[in-house]
C-alpha cells in the first residue's frame, strides 16, 4: 500500500508539472477560460464568419471574436461568444454528445493536403471530443488525444440581452507527426441557437463545409518544434480484480511508443482488455452481427491507416493480446502500417496454439487519388488453419462532389470485391446517394473480417436522398431517405435480405423533433434442413424527442411483422442535466411470441471535481410487470470512481453487483491504475 501510494504521489506530481509550460514566460495563454489581452497579444482574430448551415449569405450570428496563436509546439484557440439564443449543456463523458448541445468544434490539416485531419470539440462544461479525420470527411472516434479547454460562462442570455463566455483551447502538436513547416489548415466551427429556437453553424472560413476538411483557412505559420524529433512514451498499468467466488487476482502490463520523424513504433505487452464502459447491449434483426468500437489504444490511434471498405482487419477480431508491435510511417504521399499480434492461449490449449496475426499496409495519397494495399497472414495452430490475403483499393473523386471506391481482395481459395459510387451528404443541404456491390466467394473468409453474413454471398445497395436546411423557426432540418438492399447466397440464391425502406426525420420547432422508418423486407427462412419459406416482414420504427432546457424526453415505438412472429418493442429515455449531474432513465420492452421482456436502465453521472467522476449504472432484465409471475431474472449495479490524468490516464475502481430473482449477491471489486509518461 505504501508503494502505491508512493507511485500515485510521483503521477501527481508528473499531472501537476506536466501541464506547467515555459509558454507562460513568453505571455502565450494559460487555459483557464480567461482570455486577456497580453496573453493574446499577436493572435489572429476573426470577428466576421459565415453561416454553413443553412448554407446562407446572411451574416445572422451572435456576435463572436475568434483568436488563433501557435507557440513552438501548441496551437492556441479562444473565442469570446455573446449568446442571444440559449445555450444547451448536457455531456459530461469524455467523446459523448448530443445533437441538441451547444459546441465549438475546431478542424486541423496539419498537411494542408484536405485529405486527413484532427477534430476537436468543446463543449461548455468542459467536455472533450476528438477523432481523426482521414479521406476529408471519414470520422474516427476512437482515436484521442491530450489536449486542454476551458470555458467560463460569466452571463446567461436573458430579457433580450445576449449572454457573454470566453473559451480557451490549448491543443499541442509537437507529437503529431508529418506537418506542414510554412502553412496549415484550419476551421472553426461554431454552433449557436437564436432567440426563436432555431440553430445554425457558423465559420471563419467562406468555403467550410460541416465536420470536414475539405474547405479550410490557410493559416501561415512558423515551423512547430519537433523536440529534435524523438520522442518516446510509456503508459503501465496495474490492474486488479475480485469476486465472491475467487480470491484476488492481480497483473500488469502496458505500452510503449517511440517516434523519430514520420515513424512510430509502438508496443504492448498483456493489454488490457478491461475498458470504463461494456460495450453497449443491442438487438440485431436478420442474425447480422454487432459492430464493436476498437477501444485499446495500441490499435486506435492507428485505424485511419488499416481500415478498408471492406473491413478485413476488424482489430476486436483479435482478444487476449499477449504482446504486439505496431510501426507506421506518416508522410503526404506516403502513409503505411506494419502489425504483429499473438493473442494468449484460449483456456484449455496448450501455447503453441495460440493464435498469431501479421498485417501491411500501404496507402499513396495524390490529390485527386488514392490507392492502398494491405497483406494480412494470421496462423491459428489449434485448427490447423493459416490464411494468406491480399487486397487492393482505391478513391478517386471524380467530378462535382461524386466519389468511386473500388476494392479487391483474394486469398488462396476465393476473392471478395466492392464496389461503391457515392454523392457525399453535405450537412448544409442538398442531395446525397450510394451505390453499392459486394461479393464473398464461398471459400472466401478471414479470421479478422467484419461483414454481414460472412462467405458465399453477395449484396446491392442502392440509396439516395435529400436533406432540407433552411433558414426558418419550424421544420428548418428535414432529411428524407429511400434505400433498397438484397443479399443473397451465391450457392442457392437464398435471400439472407431483400428489403425496400424509407426514413424520414425533421426538426419541427426548436423543441420537438421526430424520425419515421419503414422497412418493407422478405427474406428466405430456413425452417429445417429441406423446407425454406418466403418470409414477408413489414417493421416501422417511430420516435419523437422533446426538448427542455438542457433536459431531453425521448418515446419511441418499433413494431411489425418478424418472421412469423409480431415485434411489439415500445421504449422511452429520459435524460436531465444538471451541471456537474446527469442522470438518464431508459425503458425498452421486448415482446413476440417467444420473448417477453423488460429492460430497465438508470445512469447517474458526477463530476465531483474536475477530472474526479463518480459514475453509477442499474440496469433490470425482467419479466412483464403487468403479470402476477413477473420476477427479476437479471440484475446489474455498477459503480465506478474515477480520477482522469488526461486522456488515456487515469485511476478508478469499479464495484459490480450482480444476480438473480430479485438478489444482488454476486460481486465483483476491479482497480486499475494508468498512467501516460513521456520523454
Amino acid at each position: 500500500m505504501q508503494r502505491f501510494a508512493l507511485l500515485l504521489g510521483v503521477c501527481l506530481f508528473f499531472t501537476g508539472s506536466g501541464w506547467a509550460d515555459d509558454d507562460e514566460d513568453q505571455k502565450f495563454p494559460k487555459i483557464d477560460g480567461k482570455i486577456n489581452d497580453d496573453e493574446w497579444a499577436g493572435a489572429k482574430v476573426f470577428d466576421s464568419f459565415y453561416t454553413i448551415v443553412p448554407k446562407t449569405d446572411e451574416k445572422y450570428y451572435d456576435k463572436s471574436i475568434v483568436y488563433l496563436k501557435q507557440s513552438h509546439d501548441a496551437i492556441y484557440v479562444g473565442v469570446k461568444f455573446w449568446p442571444t439564443g440559449r445555450v444547451i449543456r448536457q455531456s459530461l463523458i469524455r467523446d459523448r454528445s448530443t445533437d441538441e448541445e451547444n459546441e465549438f468544434f475546431i478542424l486541423l490539416d496539419l498537411e494542408n493536403k484536405n485529405q486527413n485531419g484532427y477534430f476537436f470539440a468543446i463543449s461548455f462544461l468542459n467536455n472533450q471530443r476528438d477523432m481523426i479525420i482521414y479521406n476529408q470527411r471519414q470520422l474516427s472516434q476512437e482515436w484521442d488525444w491530450v489536449w486542454q479547454n476551458k470555458s467560463v460562462i460569466y452571463k446567461e442570455a436573458e430579457n433580450g440581452e445576449p449572454g457573454y463566455i470566453e473559451t480557451e483551447v490549448r491543443i499541442p502538436v509537437d507529437k503529431i507527426q508529418n506537418k506542414n513547416k510554412e502553412r496549415i489548415g484550419i476551421d472553426v466551427q461554431l454552433f449557436a441557437y437564436k432567440p426563436d429556437g432555431s440553430s445554425y453553424f457558423y465559420s471563419i472560413n467562406p468555403n467550410s463545409e460541416l465536420l470536414t476538411i475539405k474547405g479550410t483557412y490557410q493559416w501561415d505559420i512558423t515551423p512547430f518544434d519537433e523536440r529534435i524529433n524523438l520522442n518516446f512514451n510509456a503508459t503501465p498499468y496495474v490492474v486488479g480484480n475480485k469476486f465472491s467466488d475467487s480470491t484476488f487476482h492481480g497483473s500488469f502490463g502496458g505500452e510503449v511508443s517511440v517516434s523519430l520523424d514520420k515513424h512510430k513504433l509502438k508496443g504492448t505487452y498483456n493489454t488490457d482488455e478491461s475498458t470504463l464502459e461494456a460495450d453497449p447491449f443491442d438487438f440485431s434483426l436478420y442474425r447480422k452481427p454487432i459492430f464493436l468500437q476498437e477501444k485499446r489504444p495500441f490499435f486506435s490511434k492507428d485505424l485511419d491507416i488499416y481500415r478498408t471498405p471492406i473491413n478485413i482487419f476488424y482489430t476486436r477480431a483479435i482478444q487476449d493480446i499477449n504482446y504486439g508491435l505496431n510501426y507506421t510511417f506518416r508522410s503526404n504521399q506516403l502513409k503505411a502500417g506494419v502489425a504483429y499480434v499473438e493473442e494468449e492461449a484460449a483456456p484449455g490449449e496448450l501455447n503453441r496454439d495460440k493464435r498469431r496475426f501479421f498485417a501491411a499496409r500501404p496507402i499513396f495519397n495524390f490529390q485527386k487519388f488514392i490507392i492502398g494495399s494491405t497483406v494480412l497472414v494470421a496462423n491459428d495452430p489449434a485448427n490447423d488453419h493459416t490464411e494468406k490475403i491480399f487486397s487492393l483499393d482505391s478513391r478517386i473523386d471524380l467530378f462535382s462532389r461524386w466519389v468511386y471506391q473500388p476494392q479487391l481482395i483474394t486469398n488462396t481459395d476465393g476473392t471478395a470485391y466492392r464496389s461503391h459510387l457515392f454523392y457525399q451528404f453535405n450537412g448544409g443541404g442538398g442531395p446525397y446517394s450510394d451505390i453499392i456491390y459486394s461479393r464473398y466467394d464461398k471459400k472466401f473468409d478471414a479470421m479478422t473480417l467484419f461483414n454481414n453474413y460472412g462467405s458465399d454471398y453477395d449484396e446491392i445497395q442502392v440509396s439516395g436522398g435529400y436533406n432540407f436546411v433552411k433558414n426558418r423557426q419550424k421544420f428548418s432540418n428535414v432529411n428524407v431517405s429511400l434505400q433498397y438492399y438484397k443479399a443473397q447466397r451465391l450457392s442457392d440464391d437464398f435471400k439472407h435480405q431483400e428489403y425496400i425502406s424509407s426514413n424520414i426525420y425533421y426538426k419541427a420547432n426548436d423543441w420537438l423533433s421526430a424520425n419515421h422508418n419503414f422497412e418493407y423486407n422478405r427474406p428466405d427462412d430456413q425452417i429445417n434442413d429441406s423446407t425454406i419459406i418466403k418470409r414477408k416482414n413489414f417493421l416501422q420504427d417511430h420516435n419523437v424527442k422533446f426538448l427542455y432546457g438542457n433536459h431531453s424526453l425521448t418515446f419511441g415505438y418499433n413494431f411489425g411483422k418478424y418472421y412469423g412472429t409480431f415485434l411489439s418493442n415500445p421504449y422511452a429515455d429520459l435524460a436531465l442535466s444538471f451541471g456537474r449531474l446527469a442522470m438518464s432513465f431508459a425503458l425498452r420492452r421486448q415482446h413476440s411470441d417467444d420473448v417477453n421482456q423488460t429492460i430497465y436502465r438508470i445512469k447517474l453521472d458526477y463530476r465531483i471535481m474536475d477530472k474526479l467522476y463518480l459514475r453509477s449504472f442499474y440496469q433490470s432484465d425482467a419479466g412483464n410487470p403487468f403479470f402476477a409471475e413477473h420476477i427479476d431474472r437479471v440484475q446489474l449495479w455498477n459503480t465506478l470512481i474515477q480520477y482522469e490524468f488526461f486522456a488515456g490516464s487515469n485511476i478508478y475502481f469499479v464495484l459490480n453487483l450482480q444476480g438473480d430473482n430479485g438478489r444482488l449477491n454476486q460481486a465483483g471489486q476491479y482497480f486499475k491504475f494508468a498512467y501516460e509518461f513521456n520523454f
